[in-house]
């Protein structure tokens, strides 16, 4: 599994997750990954919100309070909303570029995953993240079904 971060400013750290994600090792990942990217995925005047899934290992208690402890802020997220989640559609573009380049090896696959992700513009994300508004209309329009996003 992979782990990254992206704001309107261009993508953060990417993280390569061994097993399964407890909390215990999602605390790691954002100790290792998001705290480095926060500096960059703030806006010109300091704001940052992070925003995640529903998973059990994103919303336990010791995760909680450590997003508290570091002062992140976290956006209130339903569980099941993939089309409000711009990050989303990033990993699906990357998806599509690594079925054109497929890995013959674990560490073949990591190096092109590396490779995309470190080649992502920040307008790239800038465009993703203004869609947010269209998003929501989106979502409103089809009352919580699927979107083109």
């Amino acid at each position: 599994m992979v782990w990254g971060c992206m704001s309107g400013r261009g993508v953060g750290k990417l993280h390569f997750v061994d097993g399964i994600v407890n909390a215990q090792k999602y605390r790691d990942i954002l100790e290792e990954s998001l705290l480095p990217s926060v500096e960059m995925c703030q806006t010109a005047e300091g704001h940052f919100i992070f925003q995640q899934g529903g998973a059990p290992c994103h919303t336990a208690k010791t995760i909680k309070t450590w997003l508290q402890n570091h002062q992140i802020p976290v956006l209130k997220w339903t569980s099941s909303s993939p089309d409000l989640s711009p990050i989303e559609t990033l990993w699906h573009n990357m998806k599509k570029q690594l079925r054109k380049h497929p890995a013959r090896s674990v560490p073949e696959l990591k190096v092109t995953v590396l490779n995309i992700w470190d080649n992502i513009l920040p307008e790239e994300c800038a465009l993703l993240v203004n869609t947010m508004s269209s998003r929501i209309k989106a979502v409103i329009k089809n009352k919580g079904d699927v979107t083109q996003y």
